[in-house]
């Protein structure tokens, strides 16, 4: 397939800011694309070159994308970067460099989709004497061969700037529409069949219409009822979030349809997307949603790990689905201690200890041995670190998230024997809400966040991907009015004035509406940042030139960004507001939820996905929950 044809589709996708105009454009172009392709031509228009689990990365840095150009263009290297900071992007200035290149070659080799993938995946696996010049040997190649336009998508996927405003979920809803299209298709054409069999024209009207059937062609979404949409999705989605691999979820659908999602299986070095919490600000609140009784457990302050046990391998995940085995040597070696024959995926939160006493130690302890590449063994030395499980999702070729909460704990207890770097989270069942409060205010004491109540009944199953009411957040913040911190999404910048000239003053903050994929503005955020800190944030954001197809506002930012990164912020209330767009028209016409007098608490989530950020519903809840109590 020629590479031109998905250049074509980025052209498409970045000019269109409308979600269904995006998700037409996606399903349009699944339809050309030949199913053994699907899943590279997916990772590319991600700017990936496989899941997030395998931690792959192109490792081109600019330098060498300079060096590259200036080789292929016969521009000098400092005419290259001139262009570049006068275009402000470097796929624009690579498109502008290929247009007027000084020298031309009367050879040149077709530049295809399946060419710019394994270049690109032999550029990030180059290692060892002389791969630099390797990668810059096959970058300069690519360019060679690529027209302006090409050039321009190729160099902003070499350097992590694609940016086209799809994610996971909007390639599920291509997807979605896709297959119901398809089914569609199919039933019009076993209509047809009966009507125009035995006749010669009726055979070759049905062949080709057969033809476009496989291929979804000749789709409509007029007669695609939102409940047809929800089911579908919900089951490419249920894959997806116990296998997530777009790629792969991608390629299933379009071979097999969805008997092939529905064989998707849990694997031992898959990750499955962590399940989630919802929150209310008092024991008598939770006990009420869960029907009077339930399990409460310490909320540990570490990284959330989810371990694969494998018979000839440990491996750890983070809840982004990051592989951290390596920065944490101490807890796979813990955990081989009490493997034994067993082969599982549990959950749990990896939390620093004091070397002297053995108290619990705040989360920025743990997160010092993030990244490490080198003096690891003095970090796990100076930062040790307690693994406290607290569910068992895979035992012994037996996926278990259907099962109800209690038996997989039960599971767990009779699995796991309990060591010194290994122990079972402190859990409780109670139905009193003087209890809970007790058993708050000694996790707490502990040196936890609050707790986590967890349903035990027969519907308990675990939730892959998804937040709900079977699990709860309790904590207290006894610096501001509302009960719990917000993870918030930074989505653009103002600049600053006086004192924060040359940096920004402000930051626009976002929730996370799950059901349409985007983020809702619910706030500028302007203090709790020191001067370091300021200093830093014109280097921490990927900077758009428009505000992005994944971001709802009516608020015009002096600079948008990428949707990212993720900021714990505290405040004092939760507001109507008449111009930020959380939760617009759903408690008020015309007005949405705002967060007043918010503040920085210093900790970057670096652990969390900005679809990991506070959802649009928590908030309604929250607000919901602040009204009843008076705050």
């Amino acid at each position: 397939m020629e590479y031109s044809k998905l250049s074509e589709l980025y052209r498409r996708l970045e000019e269109t800011s409308s979600r269904l105009e995006m998700t037409d454009i996606l399903v349009d172009f699944i339809r050309e694309v030949p199913p053994e392709l699907l899943g590279k031509v997916v990772y590319l228009t991600l700017g990936k070159l496989a899941p997030d689990y395998e931690g792959l990365e192109f490792g081109i840095a600019e330098k060498m994308v300079i060096k590259a150009l200036s080789f292929t263009t016969g521009f000098k290297e400092k005419e290259v970067m001139e262009i570049w900071y006068q275009k402000g992007d470097p796929g624009d200035a690579a498109e502008e460099l290929l247009k007027k290149k000084r020298q031309h070659s009367l050879f040149t080799t077709p530049l295809t989709v399946e060419r710019v993938y394994d270049t690109f995946l032999r550029l990030a696996t180059a290692s060892g004497k002389g791969a630099q010049d390797t990668r810059l040997k096959f970058l300069a190649e690519l360019l060679h061969d690529a027209r302006p336009i090409d050039g321009r998508y190729i160099v902003r996927t070499a350097v992590g700037k694609l940016r086209l405003g799809v994610a996971d979920m909007t390639i599920i809803d291509a997807l979605t529409v896709f297959e119901l299209q398809r089914q569609r298709e199919r039933e019009k054409g076993q209509e047809s069949t009966g009507r125009e069999s035995g006749t010669e024209e009726g055979e070759a009207e049905t062949a080709e219409k057969e033809s476009q059937t496989a291929r979804g062609e000749s789709g409509t979404n007029e007669d695609i009822t939102p409940a047809e949409k929800k089911a579908v999705r919900g089951q490419i989605e249920g894959a997806y979030n116990i296998h997530p691999d777009i790629g792969y979820i991608a390629e299933v659908l379009v071979r097999e349809g969805l008997e092939g999602i529905g064989k998707v299986e849990m694997q031992p070095s898959v990750p499955v997307r962590t399940m989630l919490a919802e929150r209310l600000s008092s024991p008598a609140a939770i006990l009420e949603k869960m029907g009077g009784k339930c399990a409460f457990e310490y909320k540990y302050d570490g990284i959330r790990i989810q371990a694969h046990i494998g018979r000839n391998r440990i491996q750890l995940f983070t809840r982004q689905m990051e592989n951290v085995t390596s920065q944490f040597p101490d807890v796979v070696l813990a955990l081989e201690s009490i493997r034994g024959e067993n082969e599982m995926i549990v959950e749990g939160e990896c939390v620093p200890v004091d070397v002297n006493t053995g108290e619990m130690l705040p989360f920025q302890m743990v997160s010092r041995r993030r990244g490490r590449k080198y003096e690891l063994e003095k970090a796990v030395e100076d930062f040790p670190v307690v693994l406290f499980l607290f569910d068992v999702l895979y035992l012994n070729g037996e996926a278990l998230i259907f099962l109800p909460f209690p038996e997989r704990r039960e599971t767990l207890e009779r699995t796991i024997q309990p060591t010194g770097r290994v122990r079972l989270s402190t859990m409780r069942i109670l139905s009193d809400a003087g209890k809970v409060e007790e058993f708050f205010l000694e996790a707490i004491d502990a040196g936890c966040e609050g707790l986590v109540a967890k349903s035990i009944s027969e519907g308990s199953i675990y939730r892959a991907g998804a937040r709900g009411w079977l699990w709860i957040k309790y904590k207290k913040d006894y610096r501001t009015e509302l009960a719990d911190t917000l993870d918030l999404t930074v989505v653009g910048g103002f600049h600053g004035r006086g004192r924060r000239a040359g940096t920004f003053g402000a930051l626009l903050m976002a929730a996370y509406n799950p059901e349409e994929d985007r983020f809702e503005t619910v706030c500028k955020l302007g203090s709790g940042f020191d001067d370091a800190f300021l200093a830093e944030m014109n280097s921490m954001f990927t900077v758009r030139e428009g505000l992005s197809p994944r971001v709802r506002s009516e608020i015009k930012a002096d600079v948008w960004f990428e949707p990212e990164k993720v900021f714990e912020v505290v405040a004092a209330e939760i507001t109507l507001s008449p111009v930020h767009t959380c939760a617009r028209d759903v408690l008020k016409k015309d007005a949405g939820i705002a967060v007043r007098f918010p503040r920085f608490t210093g900790r970057v989530r670096d652990d969390k996905a900005p679809e990991d950020s506070t959802t649009t519903q928590e908030l309604i809840e929250m607000y919901g929950q602040q009204v009843k109590t008076g705050v």
